[in-house]
């Protein structure tokens, strides 16, 4: 028998035969082979029970490059958390050096054989293809390119949606994989884009191009790799369908989204994976496509498309006009009615500037006698005329009630404005259509003020029987376009963003109707829509909203209206989500000037604008400003006489400043204090509920009471699950804070579970959002920290250090970010990079961290380390 090197060698890294085992895992069968390596069908023991997984084995004697890409791809893979990503489980060397990776096995049939096998059904391969979108978008987001797609990447399940696999040739992007990195990287004929056969860097856009191949596919039937050949250009998919009936369908609309997809320059193509799902989306609704040219013509055929029924009706509506003719009398009649409402306004109006008329005479220096004239005492003066000497006629003391009450909600004084509103709903009757106008306005001014009393139960059940009042008596479209802007604010109040939404579209509906343009209404509902938007992390619709609303405003608005407050204050809400905080400290500080000259120091508005002044100056590090508009927040609400669950609300905002200052003794004296306030059964205060008990535990966790801590936290999961939701964001918050604490505690199976659910979260509610990535990205480093993974840790660090530089991030956050950076690089024996780091990021933290600051404690440790000339770095020292 030979006994030569290489005959040894070939034998110890043949392909392993069915039923050989590697590490944990019995090889059951080969699932295929490629150039690199050689996948297996393989199961290990679970608990008892057997786990079937993918097991990936690289071929041969694995060279350098082929090591650095196994570890690569399972760095990469563990970024990922998409139910359309085959997720990384475990990886590592057999006993022969050989490295394998493991992966979920999803069980199912290639793309290719799926279309070979399936009827063509466009519907379901469109969603299939959007489906696919999503997962290569939640890649990119994570700064990880595929660099292969293609069909054969691509398993499909049985109930029919896709999985994306094989990230061999993946890479971060802008990683710098060397200088002879591109004759490495595979691409397979007729799916590679231009600049990979060119051998230049790829791009997202690379993907792009992969996503439009495979789109070509499905719509075809055929293969691009047998069509496509050298440099030839994507062709239409209408020319290669399979017969002539399929030729048909993708011709317009999906050949242009394939062809925008494919371009031969990247600038060309869709920006982003997204932007082609949305592309995809808006032709399965029968919406435009921004593939298109945009012209009328395009654009009516769609609109035709959509709504074929309404078109037919719509013009046989035209040949029977002339049979309508008879309704003029009937047209007469409404005429009339509209002239009676008319004058029937007239006189509320009158009685109300008559009783305005006696009110204001009390400003005459005479009666003032030297006192100061302000609406409050204006106010006063005429409730307690009022009650001393009531109009004789009910209806006029009902008109002077509700002028108090509006008066008073329109500056945020609730208490008195709420008496005033029940006096005047006690005086009037609903039943017929003069009083029904009246105790419309009273139940609006009602609605209002139980909002700013945080009684939001109440205030909507308020809102609705004003609006069902006015819609069961006709009221006039502005009048309706009102009462839809009241009740929409409301509903967003107590988070039913859908209610709120569909309520403000149907004011503008109303308003579009009655051919009402630019005006205070349209703009109070765009601005609704606005901040409706923003918060939904609606970004595109947000932007479109924020352009109309400040178009109507400025077109309809007096310099003084309160109505730049709220469009300001939404303006704000946008930026923040937007990441460009400068900008939304400039609506911030606005608003809140808006708020002074306009509202004066009583007024909820003037309230929460200072909180949100506070907020918005957290980032900047300045503790005693933040303090003070917080302070300034809560004496005003003591003034207001506001009940102690709306004082509790703001003493929860003050507390986490504290904590975040470092003053957790003063912070869980407030906590405390709040939480025994706090009503958890009201959704419109569930912010402050969750928010009290989620810091609440980081608190305890910090004076070192564990368990307290985590009884805590486990009550803030189970109050967001109740009153938001699993799936919504302020659970996804809790979890992630969760995961911090047990990640400290060096639970960290756990936290990786809780990391996991969050991250999740996130992703729904916060898709594409850099300082969310940036967020995550530092975890998982100090997870793999803790792990011993100094590589992983590495490479997730440097990812968020990508993310924060990419945006106006913060400073203070930034310096953070580079301290751990800095601590993760020491640790790996890295000193040049660790000393540049603490360069960067140690005077910011210096400058701004409050003295007692943990990271600020570690950096100094860090830097008298780092100059010690022996000082290395030890893989040990992190675990």
């Amino acid at each position: 028998m030979p006994d030569s090197l290489a005959y040894r060698l070939g034998n110890l890294w043949s392909v392993p035969a069915p039923g050989h085992r590697i590490g944990s895992y019995r090889l059951l069968s080969e699932l295929g082979a490629g150039g690199m390596g050689t996948v297996f069908l393989a199961e290990r023991d679970v608990g008892g029970t057997a786990q079937r997984v993918a097991l990936k084995l690289l071929h041969g004697v694995p060279t350098l490059a082929e090591r650095r890409r196994m570890r690569r791809e399972r760095a990469l893979l563990a970024g990922l958390n998409h139910p359309r990503i085959a997720k990384h489980l475990d990886g590592g060397e057999t006993e022969q050096g050989q490295p394998f990776l493991v992966m979920d096995y999803v069980e199912g049939r290639t793309l290719p054989d799926y279309i070979a096998s399936q009827t063509f059904d466009l519907g379901r391969r469109l969603e299939l293809f959007r489906q696919l979108c999503m997962a290569v978008q939640h890649a990119h987001q994570r700064l990880i390119l595929h660099r292969d797609i293609k069909p054969s990447n691509v398993i499909v399940r049985d109930d029919g949606s896709p999985v994306l696999l094989d990230f061999g040739v993946g890479k971060l992007i802008g990683e710098n994989l060397g200088d002879n990195a591109t004759v490495t990287v595979a691409f397979t004929p007729g799916y590679g884009a231009p600049e990979q056969r060119r051998g230049e860097e790829a791009t997202t856009s690379t993907d792009v191009f992969g996503l439009g191949t495979v789109l070509f596919d499905l719509l075809t039937g055929a293969r691009l790799s047998t069509l496509r050949k050298g440099d030839a250009h994507v062709p239409a998919p209408s020319v290669h369908a399979e017969d002539r009936a399929r030729r048909l369908v993708p011709r317009g609309d999906l050949d242009r989204i394939v062809l925008k997809a494919c371009a031969e320059r990247p600038e060309d193509r869709y920006a982003t994976a997204t932007a082609l799902a949305d592309d995809i989306a808006a032709y399965l609704e029968g919406r435009p496509i921004s593939a298109a040219p945009d012209r009328l013509g395009y654009r009516l055929s769609r609109f035709v498309g959509r709504h074929r029924l309404g078109c037919a009706v719509g013009v046989g509506a035209l040949v029977l006009i002339g049979a309508f003719v008879v309704r003029l009398d009937v047209e007469r009649q409404r005429s009339r009615a509209a002239e009676i409402a008319a004058e029937r306004e007239a006189r509320n109006a009158h009685a109300s500037r008559d009783f305005l008329v006696s009110v204001l005479g009390a400003s005459d220096p005479s009666q003032a006698r030297g006192k100061p004239i302000t609406v409050a005492s204006l106010l006063s003066a005429a409730t307690q005329k009022l009650a001393r000497n009531p109009p004789e006629d009910r209806v006029t003391r009902a008109i002077a009630w509700l002028t108090v009450a509006e008066i008073y909600a329109s500056v945020n004084d609730p208490q008195p404005g709420l008496r005033a509103s029940d006096v005047a709903l006690s005086l009037l009757d609903g039943r017929d259509p003069a009083g029904a106008e009246l105790r419309a306005r009273a139940l609006s001014a009602r609605g209002k003020v139980l909002m700013q009393l945080d009684r939001h139960r109440e205030a909507l059940a308020t809102m609705k029987q004003m609006v069902e009042l006015r819609e069961r008596f006709n009221a006039g479209p502005v009048e309706m376009a009102r009462a839809y802007a009241d009740y929409g604010a409301t509903a967003q109040k107590v988070f039913d963003m859908e209610a709120a939404g569909r309520h403000m579209r149907r004011g503008l509906t109303y308003l579009d109707q009655a051919g009402v343009g630019d005006s205070p209404e349209r703009a109070s509902l765009l601005i609704g829509l606005l901040d409706i938007s923003a918060t939904k992390n609606e970004i595109a619709q947000a932007q479109a909203y924020l352009q109309q609303s400040e178009r109507a405003a400025k077109a309809s608005l007096g310099p003084d209206d309160p109505l730049w407050f709220s469009l300001h204050n939404s303006a704000a809400r946008l930026r923040y989500v937007q990441e460009r905080p400068l900008e939304q400290r400039w609506h911030t500080r606005r608003a809140l000037e808006i708020a002074h000259r306009i509202y004066g120091e009583n007024s909820r508005l003037t309230a929460d604008a200072e909180t949100a002044m506070a907020l918005t100056l957290v980032p900047e590090g300045d503790g005693h400003n933040v303090s003070d508009h917080l302070r300034r927040a809560r004496s005003i609400m003591k003034r207001l006489g506001l009940d102690e669950r709306s004082l509790a609300d703001g003493d929860v905002t003050l507390a986490i400043h504290y904590f975040e200052r470092g003053d957790s003794a003063r912070a869980l004296v407030l906590l405390d204090d709040a939480i025994a306030r706090l009503p958890e059964d009201e959704p419109g205060m569930a912010q402050a509920i969750v928010n009290a008990h989620a810091i609440r535990a980081n608190v305890m966790f910090d004076l070192g009471r564990t368990a307290e801590s985590t009884t805590a936290i486990e009550r803030a999961l189970s109050l967001a699950k109740r009153l938001r939701g699993e799936r919504s964001a302020k659970y996804a918050w809790v979890a992630y804070l969760h995961a911090q604490m047990l990640m400290e505690q060096g639970r960290l199976d756990e936290s990786e579970r809780f990391l996991e659910i969050g991250r999740a979260g996130y992703a729904r509610h916060f898709p594409g959002k850099l300082s969310v990535g940036s967020m995550f990205a530092t975890t998982d480093s100090m997870l793999a920290k803790k792990r011993g993974d100094l590589a992983g840790a590495r490479l997730h660090i440097e990812a968020a250090l990508g993310y924060s530089e990419r945006i106006q991030a913060d400073d203070l956050q930034l310096a953070r970010i580079r301290i751990e950076a800095a601590e993760i690089y020491a640790l790996s024996g890295d000193v040049v990079r660790a000393r540049a780091l603490l360069r960067q990021g140690l005077p910011e933290l210096e400058r701004r961290a409050p003295p007692n600051d943990e990271d600020l404690a570690d950096a100094r440790k860090l830097a008298v380390k780092l100059g010690r000339d022996r000082f290395v770095g030890s893989a040990a020292a992190a675990r």
